[in-house]
């Protein structure tokens, strides 16, 4: 049974990493649910809140210190975020949407589904997360961006951006 997990994961890296060849950096395409246009929802994140914005992050869990990271996302980029994580003059969300900032534990039976950890009415979200938010486990968290409408349908997804929690 491990080895079937195993092949399964590598299986679906590698065909991760060859539907983002066309991006290079991004570490999930964009999925659009009712649009069909190819604006982009790219969310990165990095150490702490200064850095380099990343596809990933490995990170030390220690259970008696908060760890902090930063997860940035803007609507209509389809280039790594400014260090401010701010969009560009002018970038509106469509009327009545929202950017959503949602999570999940990779392992569906620890909690199944995501959850929303941040929300946003401007064209960029950034959110100071920690292992505490995340569960303080050792494991996989996953993040996406969702624009949303009101009446909170997913318009468009994006990429995941994946946190590594080890404890050695």
């Amino acid at each position: 049974m491990p080895r079937a997990l195993l092949a399964l994961f590598v299986g679906a890296l590698s065909l991760s990493l060859i539907s983002n060849t066309s991006l290079g950096w991004a570490s999930g395409t964009a999925s659009v649910v009712a649009e069909a246009d190819s604006t982009n929802i790219v969310a990165l994140g990095r150490e702490g809140d200064h850095g380099a914005w990343r596809r990933y992050l490995w990170l030390k869990l220690k259970r008696s210190q908060v760890t902090s990271f930063t997860v940035c996302a803007i609507w209509k980029r389809s280039s790594p975020p400014p260090p401010n994580c701010r969009s560009t003059r002018g970038t509106r969300l469509p009327q009545g949407t929202t950017l959503r900032l949602e999570q999940r534990r990779v392992t569906p039976s620890l909690a199944p589904g995501w959850r929303t950890v941040g929300v946003s009415t401007e064209a960029a979200i950034q959110a100071v997360l920690s292992n505490g938010v995340s569960g303080n486990r050792a494991g996989t968290i996953a993040y996406r961006v969702t624009l949303r409408s009101a009446s909170g349908r997913i318009r468009k997804t994006s990429n995941t951006f994946r946190v590594y929690w080890i404890t050695s």
